[in-house]
């Protein structure tokens, strides 16, 4: 069917319009404040998951540091990323098959630089007990599906440093396995639980997700203003993760986000500065 040139040119308009209200009204929207995550710590500066990075993400002022723990051959929860320790050491071989000692012996640090030469893989213990209640503590559980004791362990390691006076307000724990984080919220319902998520957001889940989660830590390009506002309707706080230009920091303060994870220094309007580590 033919259509005519004066028929199409009032649409293109009308789409213009359109899209120079949405720019605008998204440009003046006001920017929300938000929670400032170092991911592993501030390891731009100091390297990951170390006492080191840990203890620069307070001197920064983070809200938070985030960091991951693993199940050690002897049983002790070791705070690294990977399953191997190949990467961020001068070793070799995984965490499951390390004894406390053996993983003690390696180097950590080097690797990042010459500074932080001898930097030694950390304990949970060791973290809790320098870090608990100076900043907030953000823990992952990794391969907790394949080491069902690491659940119940973590939960009653922090269960005794809440009873020696660590607020339960300062600790979250997360796991992209959500049986886990289930378990772990029935075992200790006064920590808040997370799950972290990586692929497209099933709105039909959070309902579910809601009875054992007070918060998804997302990755932003998962995330819209629609899937915030469902989100927040059933009562999650937000986190995105893999922020990494500044653009992007207030995009997320847009969205509305709860707190932001990311390895760039961010230059608020407002000439607050905010230095955001991840890796």
């Amino acid at each position: 069917m033919w259509v005519s040139t004066a028929t199409k040119k009032p649409f293109f308009l009308s789409v213009i319009i359109w899209l120079i209200i949405s720019m605008l009204s998204y440009i003046l929207h006001p920017l929300q404040p938000f929670q400032s995550i170092a991911h592993r710590g501030a390891s731009f500066y100091a390297p990951e998951n170390t006492m080191a990075a840990f203890q620069k993400a307070v001197d920064l002022g983070f809200d938070f540091i985030e960091f991951d723990v693993r199940l050690s051959k002897d049983g002790h929860l070791v705070v690294i990323h990977d399953a191997d320790v190949q990467r961020t050491t001068d070793g070799m071989g995984y965490i499951r098959d390390l004894t406390v000692q053996e993983i003690k012996m390696l180097d950590a640090g080097s690797w990042y630089s010459s500074e932080f030469t001898n930097e030694r893989i950390p304990l949970l213990e060791e973290v809790l007990k320098q870090f608990g209640g100076k900043i907030g503590l953000l823990i992952e559980m990794k391969s907790s599906e394949n080491q069902p004791q690491l659940t119940k362990l973590l939960s009653d390691t922090l269960v005794k440093y809440i009873d020696n006076g660590v607020k339960p307000s300062t600790l979250k724990v997360q796991s992209f396995n959500i049986n886990e984080i289930k378990k772990f919220h029935e075992l200790t319902p006064t920590i808040s639980s997370g799950i972290l998520l990586e692929k497209p957001l099933n709105i039909l889940h959070f309902q579910t997700y809601s009875q054992f989660a007070s918060f998804l830590s997302v990755n932003h390009h998962l995330l819209s203003k629609s899937i915030i506002h469902q989100a927040k309707q059933y009562g999650f706080d937000i986190f995105s993760w893999t922020i990494k230009k500044q653009y992007q920091f207030q995009m997320m303060q847009r969205l509305g986000v709860n707190g932001v994870i990311s390895d760039e220094e961010y230059q608020e309007t407002n000439g607050t500065l905010l230095t955001l580590i991840f890796q």
